[in-house]
Parts: C-alpha cells; sequence; structure tokens
C-alpha cells in the first residue's frame, strides 16, 4: 500500500501545481479571523501568508499540524489552495493523531468549498481528492474519522472516482 500511498501524492502534486493563493484567505489570516483578531491583525497576517507561502508547496508539516481548523475560516481559493498540503499531511501522518488529518477530512466533507461557497477544482483535482478519501477509507479505519470521509464519498465525491 506504500507504493499506492506515492502515487496518490505524486497525483496530487500534479493537479494542483499550478495553484496559487493569489488574492484567497490563507493560513494565518484564517487564524486570525478564527480568534476575532483586529482588522490590523488580520492585515498583518494576510500579508505574512503572502510572504512566507504564496506556493502551498512551502508549507511545512509543522504549521499544518498546528493550523489544524483554519480551513473553517477560509474563502474557496484558501482552501484550493490549502487542501494539497493538507491532503499529503494527512497521507503522511494519519497514524500520528493529528487533528489536522480529521480537519481535512472535514473540510472535504463540507465540499471543500470557502464560506463564499465557490467551487473552484478542476476535474483532475476532484478525482484525486475523491482518490484521497477512498485512500482514507482503506486505511485509516482506526485513525481517522472514516464515517465522514465515507459520507464525503457518498455525499459528492464518488462521482469523480
Amino acid at each position: 500500500m506504500n507504493l499506492d500511498r506515492e502515487k496518490l501524492i505524486l497525483e496530487i502534486k500534479e493537479a494542483f501545481k499550478h495553484v496559487k493563493l493569489e488574492e484567497g484567505i490563507g493560513i494565518f489570516e484564517a487564524d486570525e479571523l478564527d480568534a476575532c483578531s483586529s482588522d490590523k491583525k488580520i492585515q498583518k497576517a494576510k500579508i505574512k501568508d503572502r510572504s512566507w507561502w504564496n506556493d502551498w508547496k512551502n508549507i511545512e508539516e509543522k504549521h499544518i499540524a498546528y493550523y489544524s481548523s483554519v480551513m473553517c475560516f477560509m474563502d474557496s481559493k484558501g482552501i484550493k489552495w490549502a487542501i494539497p498540503a493538507y491532503m499529503i499531511y494527512a497521507l503522511n501522518n494519519y497514524e500520528n493523531g493529528s487533528f489536522s488529518v480529521d480537519t481535512t477530512i472535514y473540510a472535504i466533507e463540507r465540499g471543500a468549498r470557502g464560506y463564499d461557497e465557490l467551487d473552484l477544482f478542476t476535474i483532475e483535482q476532484k478525482k484525486v481528492i475523491a482518490k484521497f478519501l477512498q485512500y482514507m477509507l482503506f486505511v485509516g479505519e482506526d485513525w481517522v474519522d472514516t464515517d465522514f470521509a465515507k459520507r464525503a464519498l457518498d455525499k459528492e465525491w464518488s462521482k469523480y472516482l
């Protein structure tokens, strides 16, 4: 199964290779929104997002582990930018009990759309998200919220398999 995981990671990287944050809500900004921070702090966080990691491939695992609930406060552009990093993190860390693994599944179960409810994914990206859920169902019974992964597949994503 390890080879399948590696293949899936490569598919995620390929499907999302050109995705940038652009004007979407990134990790630091979403965290400040979660904290109901001042407009000044939110703006500083937005600038920090762009200076740290406009490219999702630059998001370090330690940040994904720490900022587990930020996708709840992102717009659709932010989620499209963050979801590949979070899925790869989940594939590599589903056995360690990180809450970021389940929150990735929860974000996908909600349609992987931000508060603006826009569907910005390509068919290729939707297919790889569906494969991610399928993989989590296959390996994650003892470690992840497979009920939500199954619900996400049943609700929306299985048509892309």
